[in-house]
């Protein structure tokens, strides 16, 4: 059943890249109606519609078979955007963020409607999360722009600041680390108290094996924020093997303040075996295996512990 239904879908997608919606309808009313949900049946009835009040039925449709169909609700609000219906546009892309409160394109889609109904305000804030969220998101962005092109409003403030770190976070989740930290610095052009944007600008550092300024960036990180606790834990890690008793101290402060963290623990139970404190280590490996009973590491450590040193 899966694999006919990737075929199905395969097969739906190639028609609409083509642009060949009859092509698209067969598909849909043959393999598509055999093989998916009603919901996703009715939903890819919609979207090759060429008639607003017939798309607007088969989304009522999809939406009545799976009341939390995000992309439905989506697209409903586009159709109800174009039938001038703004408040029911809005309202269901309310229901989408409901749903899905990290949809980029749902809250660039209620801005454009906000925008369209003459709510500046509101569409700029709704933009603005569109684009914190996806910070290339090409069409809230070229909203955006056309929304300061269009009406004397203000910016918000803070939002420079938050756009390059949003953009910086992404690069170095995908391992961009230079591109990463280059947007970090420009955000704390304009906000240099986040200790957000130092902890990712060190996670960077440290990722480029940069010991100084991973050190120098996670050490700013817990001036600012004291219950950072990965800024602890990561710093600890930074410090492992040139300043092991500096290491244990960070990973006892994050225990400390998250007294379940069981990777803090092993790290603390590792050395403190490293420095002959061989009771210590096995009390805090006692500690991973109440939390964590088929803890494996924790169970080996343990082990050779008490029988290589403990004897």
């Amino acid at each position: 059943m899966n694999n006919d239904k990737s075929k199905a879908m395969r097969r739906l997608s190639n028609a609409l890249n083509a642009n060949d919606m009859e092509a698209a309808k067969k598909i849909i009313e043959t393999d598509v109606k055999r093989h998916l949900p009603k919901c996703e049946y009715y939903f890819y009835l919609g979207l090759v519609s060429t008639d607003y009040n017939e798309k607007l039925k088969y989304y009522d449709k999809a939406i009545e078979h799976n009341p939390e169909y995000a992309d439905a609700y989506i697209n409903r609000g586009l159709v109800k955007n174009e039938l001038k219906d703004y408040e029911g546009s809005i309202a269901d892309y309310d229901k989408a963020i409901e749903l899905d409160s990290r949809c980029s394109l749902a809250y660039n889609n209620r801005g454009y409607t906000k925008h369209k109904k003459g709510d500046y305000e509101g569409a700029l804030a709704d933009y603005n999360k569109a684009i914190l969220l996806n910070p290339k998101l090409n069409i809230a962005l070229d909203n955006k722009a056309k929304l300061l092109s269009e009406v004397c409003i203000k910016d918000d403030e803070d939002f420079i600041a938050k756009y390059y770190l949003s953009l910086g976070i992404q690069e170095i989740n995908k391992g961009n680390f230079l591109e990463g930290i280059k947007n970090i610095d420009e955000s704390l052009k304009h906000n240099d108290k986040s200790d957000i944007a130092y902890f990712y600008k060190a996670a960077g550092y440290h990722n480029l094996n940069n010991i100084d300024l991973a050190y120098e960036n996670y050490t700013k990180t817990i001036e600012l924020n004291k219950k950072m606790i990965d800024a602890y834990y990561n710093r600890g890690q930074l410090m492992l093997k040139e300043n092991p008793k500096q290491a244990l101290d960070d990973f006892v402060t994050s225990v400390a303040l998250d007294p379940k963290f069981i990777d803090a623990y092993y790290a603390i139970a590792a050395i403190q075996k490293n420095l002959g404190q061989y009771e210590n280590a096995i009390k805090n490996l006692d500690k991973i295996l109440e939390l964590e009973p088929m803890a494996v590491n924790a169970k080996a450590l343990k082990k050779l512990i008490m029988t290589k040193y403990m004897k």
